[in-house]
């Protein structure tokens, strides 16, 4: 099964592949076609439209019979050898682009129709809402929601101010909004440790003072004041949650904010070497470690501090002996606690290593399931997830396995400590040196200072796993782009609301990152404004390259490319990006509406502007065709939508932003000739008043340029119009005759490019 297998190459490596193909005659073969070159393949042609099979045949017979046929794979109008004059065209109805809007108005005839925004009306920005959507709330639902207090609190900070790059990124950093919550937060910590540690010395009252003399005027006093401690504390613990809470929220919002941010600066580069499921590991676990720190970790590890050590001078003063009994225990504890700290830090950073690749993994095989399916590699896949599952099983349990011994060691510690004191307090007591009370006291402070002794190891595990998680996200926002973005601070070249200059390449050569050879080397090319430029040359030659440094997605490795006289690297690069428009082969749809689409550019664009837009590159009628029109849902990447319609969506995508300089990396490859020529018809009208640099396998594409680059082995062999190259008898002509050989330009001398209309140069 091959699906539009071959648009991608060159017509030379095409005329191969299909050499090969041919040669086997013991396979079935099911082609999808979009160039008149692919149907050599064929025994018998289908011919499929709204769904259906309407007619089958060779492509002689459906060339004489069969008039939709003609118009697809010929690019033009059926009747275009014909007299008589074609119909004219009826464009789309505004209740066939915005069906869901005329369905409202029908509906509600004297409501107000949605407002014009560029996300269409109908579904309201909730194009993946699911089957719940349609499910209308009850009364009680409705009311609780309104009785709901608004949510008005601000994070704090400015967007932009969170935006910065932050090279010398520190923890501390994030924490300075906060510095306030914070430090209302130890108040309130201190507080309570100050009540849990007055609590056994007035039990000791209590009991030497109210019990051991028969004082019920003392016991009435020691409890209440236990009550006004127990309240004061109750209201400690709720302030400090909810202080907590903010000030958490508040860093972390700053931390995702600030590092997504920073991944939107960097360049393609680091997505080449970096595995996704990193990425995404640094910006949901790391920042989720981080979270459940600051907001119980945080507050739980400070209350412990505090009380410990509070208590543990309460123990000496109360009674030196037993508290140096009572303290013993420390030494070990403090041994234990380092070796723990070595082996749960090297545990968790191999882990979450681990969970990177793991999470890698998963997205390539949701990505890759139809190959995987189509393959009969589930089994496999399945196979490898589960091994590297099991290696981040295997680093989680070597912590797990540090956790199950010190926790217990710690209580253990507890136990002894605990007995010993009883031992010598029943010593004392018998021996008349220390009263019951003492005692009392005694176990009730041992059993707060082990209480937040353990608490303290389980928070050090929260700990360790938020350092390794801030070291990551700290590691992340000190990575350096590879596009120098020093200029994006006001010192480069200004960009005006125009930028129609003159484009040169000078001496250029680049390489990609772990590569061993250049991809371009010392390329050299001038680029008139308002010039439509086709590159073309073997897959692998280098012209996407091209396209990439011109749109400054890298920077060369030497030599440099230059616009209007100045070096790119001179130009505020969000100005310089903000005068391109840019389609690559595969296009990348967002989800939303067709609407929001078109207008993601230019999200303030109105409902007259994405139609204008969607009629400059002739994609009316396809998206008019849709159920929902502009309004149709796109899923994840386009998901629900052919590959035609969705690079449709990117070309009117592009036109909406009004580029000066339109870069079309084998943008048309993925349509059908017909509509190829609809494309490529308007994209003359409107590239005449802009640059344009077009990659192009289809030489019918090529031909109609001004002037056409080949590109072979990263260098320029040949520059020139059409018919010069034809002329020369070179590399163009080579690709020329293969793609003649298998009628892969065969759309041209059927109306594609008319010889005389458009007269090649």
């Amino acid at each position: 099964v091959l699906d539009d297998a071959t648009s991608a190459v060159d017509a030379e490596t095409e005329a191969a592949i299909f050499d090969a193909l041919r040669g086997v005659r013991t396979r079935a073969t099911l082609v999808l076609a979009h160039r008149r070159s692919t149907l050599t393949l064929a025994d018998r042609v289908a011919v499929l439209d709204g769904g259906r099979i309407i007619d089958t045949g060779t492509v002689d017979e459906l060339d004489e019979r069969c008039p939709l046929f003609r118009a697809l794979l010929a690019g033009g109008d059926e009747n275009e050898h014909s007299d008589a004059a074609p119909e004219p065209r009826t464009e789309p109805s505004a209740a066939m682009l915005w069906p869901d809007d005329a369905l409202e108005a029908a509906s509600n005839p004297g409501g107000a129709m949605p407002p014009a925004g560029a996300g269409g009306g109908g579904t309201h920005g909730a194009a993946m809402a699911g089957a719940f959507g349609s499910l209308a709330p009850t009364h009680a639902i409705s009311d609780a929601v309104a009785a709901l207090p608004p949510a008005t609190e601000e994070p704090g900070g400015s967007g932009q101010q969170l935006r910065r790059p932050d090279p010398e990124f520190r923890l501390s950093r994030l924490l300075s909004p906060v510095r306030l919550l914070l430090a209302g937060v130890v108040v309130l910590l201190a507080l309570d440790s100050i009540a849990s540690i007055a609590f056994p010395s007035l039990v000791r009252y209590a009991v030497d003072s109210g019990v051991a003399r028969g004082d019920s005027d003392t016991l009435w006093i020691a409890t209440s004041i236990g009550v006004a401690l127990a309240a004061a504390s109750w209201f400690v613990v709720c302030a400090t949650t909810v202080l907590t809470a903010r000030a958490g929220e508040r860093v972390l919002f700053g931390l995702r904010v600030r590092s997504y941010a920073h991944i939107q600066r960097l360049g393609l580069d680091y997505y080449e070497r970096e595995l996704s499921g990193r990425i995404m590991t640094r910006m949901t676990t790391d920042v989720d470690a981080l979270s459940s720190f600051i907001q119980t970790g945080a507050s739980t590890a400070v209350v412990s501090v505090l009380t410990v050590v509070g208590i543990a001078i309460a123990l000496l003063v109360t009674d030196t002996t037993l508290g140096l009994v009572a303290l013993a225990v420390v030494p070990p504890l403090a041994v234990a606690t380092v070796v723990f700290r070595r082996i749960s830090s090297a545990a968790y950073s191999t882990s979450r290593e681990r969970i990177s690749i793991v999470n890698a993994d998963f997205q390539e095989n949701v990505t890759g399931l139809r190959a995987a399916q189509a393959y009969r590699r589930e089994e496999y896949a399945a196979s490898r997830f589960a091994e590297r599952s099991n290696r981040y099983r295997a680093s989680r349990m070597r912590s797990q396995t540090a956790i199950s011994v010190f926790f217990p060691f710690i209580t253990l510690l507890s136990d002894v400590a605990l007995a010993v004191v009883v031992f010598v307090g029943a010593h004392q007591i018998a021996t008349g040196t220390a009263t019951a009370g003492t005692l009392v006291a005694f176990v009730l402070y041992l059993g707060l200072l082990f209480g937040p002794i353990q608490q303290l190891s389980q928070v050090f595990d929260g700990y360790q796993q938020a350092r390794v998680g801030v070291g990551r996200i700290g590691d992340l926002l000190r990575t350096t782009s590879s596009i120098e973005t020093a200029t994006a601070t006001g010192s480069g070249a200004v960009v005006g609301d125009r930028l129609n200059a003159d484009i040169d390449l000078v001496d250029v050569s680049f390489r990609y990152a772990g590569a061993h050879s250049d991809a371009l080397s010392e390329v050299s090319l001038s680029i008139p404004a308002g010039t439509t430029v086709a590159l073309v040359g073997r897959t692998g030659a280098g012209k996407s390259t091209v396209v990439k440094l011109l749109a400054r997605f890298y920077d060369p490795t030497s030599g440099s490319v230059r616009v209007g006289g100045h070096d790119l690297r001179d130009y505020r690069l969000s100005d310089y990006r903000h005068r391109l428009g840019v389609v690559p082969q595969e296009a990348h749809l967002f989800t939303g509406t067709i609407a929001s689409n078109i207008a993601y550019g230019r999200p303030d664009a109105s409902r007259a502007d994405i139609e204008n837009a969607a009629r400059s590159v002739g994609a009316l009628d396809t998206i008019a065709a849709l159920r929902g029109g502009m309004q149709q849902p796109v899923g994840e990447r386009g998901q629900g939508l052919s590959a035609g319609q969705r690079q449709l969506i990117a070309l009117a995508r592009a036109e909406l932003v009004d580029p000066d300089l339109l870069l079309l990396d084998e943008a048309t490859a993925t349509l059908d000739p017909a509509t190829e020529r609809k494309v490529l018809e308007a994209s003359n009208a409107v590239a005449r008043t802009r640059t344009a640099v077009v990659v192009a396998h289809r030489l019918a594409t090529a031909a109609r340029a001004d002037l056409i680059v080949v590109v072979d082995g990263g260098r320029i062999v040949e520059v020139g119009r059409h018919s010069e190259l034809r002329k020369r008898d070179g590399f163009y002509a080579t690709l020329w005759a293969a793609a003649e050989t298998n009628r892969g330009n065969n759309s041209i001398v059927n109306g594609v490019i008319d010889n005389e209309a458009d007269g090649y140069r």
